[in-house]
């Protein structure tokens, strides 16, 4: 096991493991209309939606409509500020956004200063009124607090409703069912949504399609530690997707404004698996099989970018692989 760790801290040291998520396609989107107690539209006041996370801030001015919109947005939570010369400056906190989701916060300003504020806290679940699309989505709190044997990221997209896996995507002894080669992705990527079959959605990391040419699989595995969310989009996707029956849409975490981290360590051995049906039945015994996986995250407040890396010894019987 000390040599295991060793040569771990070895390749750490030597080899490109911890790749920086750089910029990511944003997608989530606030919008909502501005009036005053009497129901009037205030036109021309101004916008300020900012990240709680990393204090980035996106201003713009209500329309002839009283309306506003903010697109583009990282998924996070949120600070909504309306101010308007002559009225209260309206605040909204709290305001969490996911990717792929309109969320509408309309603002009543009430008459007074701009030097006042009503500030309001946003408590409940931002329902999203503004799209006819369906979606689902499996949050980093739900991916860094459940098990994951095989470390599949596609996992969680079999938490929403109507996504059914085949049922070789519950191996996890085979050499497929470590993501290795284009037979190992493709049994990672065998999920079906709403009834239709494996291979028939349109799988994107950050909002960019990550299909291979083989079996329409994920070309493209992100280690679990770097997931933000993994949405799934059943129904009535806008014409920004395409290409399948649904979207499985995988989202990385972006850094904010304090240094963050964490470590993981998963081990696999024989002694910790039932044998077999048909080894009992031939009297034979547990064939070798050892997985030791050490992997962790840090998101740094200068470039506010993820970085994560995993890495891998397997043996399985026989055939013994790395993964990276």
């Amino acid at each position: 096991m000390t040599r295991l760790i060793l040569r771990f801290c070895t390749l750490l040291c030597f080899s490109p493991l911890i790749v920086p998520v750089g910029a990511q396609i944003r997608s989530g989107t606030i919008t909502g209309t501005v009036t005053d107690p009497s129901g009037a539209l205030v036109v021309d006041a101004t916008v300020v939606v900012t990240n709680a996370g990393t204090n980035v801030a996106s201003t713009t001015k209500t329309t002839t409509a009283g309306d506003y919109t903010v697109p583009y947005l990282e998924a996070g939570t949120y600070t909504i500020s309306v101010t308007k010369a002559g009225f209260e400056t309206f605040e909204t906190t709290g305001v969490r956004i996911a990717s792929s989701q309109t969320a509408r916060i309309d603002a009543m300003l009430r008459l007074g200063s701009t030097g006042t504020k009503v500030e309001v806290t946003a408590t409940a679940i931002q329902l999203q009124t503004d799209t006819s699309s369906v979606s689902g989505a499996t949050t980093s709190q739900v991916i860094d607090s459940i098990p994951n044997v095989n470390q599949n990221p596609l996992y969680y997209a079999a938490l929403q409703n109507g996504v059914q896996p085949r049922n070789n995507t519950n191996n996890s002894t085979s050499v497929g069912s470590f993501g290795i080669g284009v037979g190992g992705r493709a049994q990672y990527s065998a999920y079906g949504v709403n009834g239709g079959r494996a291979f028939e959605n349109d799988i994107q990391l950050d909002g960019l399609p990550i299909m291979g040419g083989g079996f329409n699989e994920a070309a493209i595995l992100p280690n679990t530690e770097g997931l933000q969310e993994v949405r799934v989009i059943n129904n009535n996707f806008s014409a920004e997707y395409g290409h399948g029956q649904s979207v499985i849409s995988l989202s990385t975490k972006s850094g904010t404004n304090q240094y963050h981290g964490e470590a993981a360590y998963l081990l696999r051995n024989e002694g910790l698996n039932a044998n077999s049906n048909s080894n009992n039945a031939n009297g034979l015994a547990r064939s070798a099989f050892k997985v030791n996986q050490v992997g962790g995250a840090i998101s740094d407040p200068s470039s506010r970018t993820s970085c994560s890396s995993s890495a891998a010894i397997t043996t399985c019987g026989l055939i013994r692989a790395k993964t990276f």
